[in-house]
Parts: structure tokens; sequence; C-alpha cells
């Protein structure tokens, strides 16, 4: 077994960071012009007027990011729920928490075969099944807090010199190295567990590594439509809903999914396919995520294909240049969700993801939950910054926050907040 030393993590890394990438437009002054998609037209030009009516147009826009985003899942991608609790501490973090660590299998070869780490806490104090805020994490489920007693997860790097993929353990200078973009002693003490896995569990997120993603369980030749690595994403969270709904100490009817960046779009598909899921909470996930690339402002759909071709499928490439005519934008995404809650996170310095294209999508689908008998959004001009728009009753939430690229305390704060707001409340 290798330990990590040395090595340059790729993927992430190299563009996690990028605020204000040079040779992109982020002058308003400059949006060429585009119309947005309307959620609540069919293809046809039929209006939707009844919630019937919308239960197809629904199936019409899973079916456009299907076709020209992220691809099929295809049908045949099921598996039975193995689950195996590796270790349990019922005082972990100081008596904060209950912490289990859960190895999901994919295959019948057991541990020879593919499998996701599932890390989760849950109250210590709580007197039934607790709501839980899931999500998968960018380096290995030690980063997330300073707890000794997780297990490292093996991560996937590319070691200088040759940039080889190679599948390591990590030095132990990263545990808790995330500590503060997921803020988990917070999020217990307010009474909700959290459970998380590392992404690269069901597929590295490097060029021609898909060999290695649990995609190949199902196929071995991809078509034009076919799931790229989002997908794989997006279904390895159903395959951790699978695990939690089974779990008594959960409360199955609140689990939420967040996600940040390249995750929060795996986030986003995963609630837009998977309807157990309660409650999104969204942190920046931008182009080809809830923003609005037909606005042609910050990160361009060639620039998504050029850098990360294999988070999409195939069919993704035929609208390089041409993004003011892509048929599923940010804005239907975020529809996907009603009338299910949403909380949908920018920030102000992050130019390249376009926070006032995410808050545009935020008031657009506000529509779709109106007609469904629910409040959508409570403004329809952009907040100011540190200012959060959610209260009892709204089944929308919005802000962007100061700062760059990243999650926060105070993205959590508001997460926290909204999901009281509905019904969450916490451990009781």
């Amino acid at each position: 077994m290798k330990v990590l030393t040395g090595v340059l993590l790729l993927g992430y890394v190299l563009s996690a960071g990028a605020q204000h990438v040079p040779g992109y437009n982020y002058d308003e002054a400059k949006i060429p012009p585009y119309t947005m998609l309307d959620p609540l037209v069919m293809l046809d030009g039929t209006p939707v007027k009844t919630a019937a009516q919308w239960g197809v147009r629904r199936r019409e826009i899973v079916g456009l990011f299907e076709e020209n985003v992220f691809g099929k899942t295809p049908k045949s991608a099921k598996v039975p729920l193995r689950a195996k609790v590796i270790e349990m501490d019922a005082h972990a973090l100081g008596g904060l928490a209950v912490r289990k660590q859960v190895d999901l299998y994919f295959s019948e070869q057991g541990d020879a075969g593919p499998k996701m780490r599932l890390l989760v806490y849950l109250p210590s104090h709580a007197k039934g099944p607790v709501p839980v805020v899931l999500g998968l994490n960018f380096g290995g489920n030690q980063t997330v807090i300073d707890d000794a007693g997780i297990q490292p997860t093996m991560v996937w790097v590319k070691a200088k010199p040759a940039l080889k993929l190679e599948h390591v353990v990590p030095e132990e200078k990263t545990r808790g190295s995330q500590m503060k973009e997921w803020q988990v002693r917070m999020i217990l003490e307010r009474g909700y567990g959290l459970a998380t896995a590392y992404y690269g569990d069901l597929e590295p997120d490097f060029k021609d590594a898909d060999a290695y993603s649990v995609r190949r369980l199902f196929q071995t030749e991809f078509a034009a439509d076919d799931w790229g690595a989002l997908g794989a994403w997006a279904w390895g969270l159903s395959r951790a809903v699978d695990y939690l709904i089974s779990d008594k100490a959960v409360d199955a009817k609140r689990i939420a999914v967040t996600g940040h960046s390249r995750l929060g779009k795996a986030a986003d598909w995963a609630a837009a396919q998977d309807m157990r899921i309660a409650v999104l909470l969204s942190t920046e996930s931008g182009k080809g995520g809830q923003s609005l690339e037909r606005r042609g402002i910050g990160e361009s759909v060639e620039h998504l294909q050029h850098s990360f071709p294999y988070w999409f499928c195939a069919n993704y490439a035929q609208w390089v240049g041409k993004d003011q005519e892509i048929p599923a934008d940010g804005n239907l995404m975020l529809a996907l969700m009603a009338p299910r809650p949403v909380y949908v996170a920018s920030a102000a310095g992050d130019e390249w993801s376009d926070p006032k294209g995410e808050f545009l999508s935020a008031v657009s689908a506000s529509r779709v939950y109106a007609l469904l008998g629910h409040q959508g959004l409570a403004v329809t001009e952009m907040p100011a910054v540190d200012v959060a728009v959610h209260a009892w009753g709204s089944d929308v939430g919005y802000h962007v926050r100061s700062g760059v690229h990243d999650v926060t305390a105070f993205d959590w704060e508001q997460y926290l907040s909204f999901l009281d707001e509905h019904d969450g409340r916490g451990a009781r």
C-alpha cells in the first residue's frame, strides 16, 4: 500500500481556485443576446398550467439533461444494498457524536471489487431518528475533521515525474485539512447528522480514468448519450441514500444532499433523479450546474469540454461555441427540485461560476414552485452580499456571500437554518 508523498493532486486542485480565468467575459454589458429557457413551456410550445402537465414537462427536462449534458444512467445500474459497518464509536468527538464507518460494496466480490467508504456522524444526544446531510468530499474522509478515529481513504493521484495514475494512502497531514469546508461540529451541535464519502471511490477525477469507474460495472463501451463521471458521482450519492434509509437512527424522509463546485453539479443531478432526496443544498455549482450557460459570462461550455470532457456525456461537445443554444440550462436543473426545498449559495468573488446566473436560475425555477402551490424565492432582485434570503414557508433559498469559490461557516449557518425552517429542526 503506497503512501502519498511528493505528489501532485491534479484535477480538483488545478481548477478549484479559479476565480477569474483570463480570456473570458466577466462584463455584464458584453453578454451576448440570449433567451432563457422556460421551465413551463413544453418542447412543442404548449404552456404548462397544471401539476399534471408539469410531470410531463419534468420528464422532458430530465431527458434533455440526459441527452445533452450528463448522459443516461443505464437501467442496469442497480445493485442490492451490501453494507458492512467496519467501525463504530458511540462517543466520538468527545462524546458529541456517534461515528460509523461503513463500506458499501457494488459487486459480489466484496473487498476485491469496487466499494465506497461512507463516514457517518450522528448527534449522540438524539432521542430518535435524525435528519442527515449527505455529500461527497474531494480529499478523503479523513479531511473533513481532525478525528483520529477516521480511517484514511485511499485517494487517486498522478505522481511526478511521470504523472502516472496511482491509488495511494494520503499523508497524515491531510487529516482535518478541509474542516472549514465541512463544519462537522456545527452540524452535529445543531442536531443534524453528516454522511460523506470520497468521490474518487466512484470514479477518479482524471481524463482516461474510466477503467477505475463504477460505470465499468455496467458498460464497457459508451454511446454519445451515456453517463460520464458526474453521472457516476451522482449515482454514488444515491447508493449512500440506499444505506441511510436502512439505518434506523436516520430519518429516511429528511435526507439532504450537498456539494461544492463539480460536486455541486453531482449533487444537483443526484437530486434531480432521486426523489428520496428531500432537500438540495448547492454551493457554487456554476456552469453545468445551477448557473446559466446561456448568459455567456464566466466559464464556458468550451472550457468545461476542453478541461473536463469526461465529466459529461460525449454529446455535450456539440454545444462548444453554442452556449446560447444549449437546450438544458441551470434554471431547468433547479426546477427539477420542485416542490422539494433547495438552497443555492454563491460567492461574490467567484465570477467564474457567475453568481448572478445562479440567482436568476433560482428566480426562474420559483415559477414552478408557485405552479405546484409552494413559495419560491422571496425576492426577484439580487440581494446584497452576505444577506441570506430564506424564510419560513419559502422553499427556495439563496445568498451571495463575500469571498471566493469555497464553502464557509456562513454557508453552513444558512443551510442549517434553512433545514430548520423545513421541518428538519435537528435531532428530536
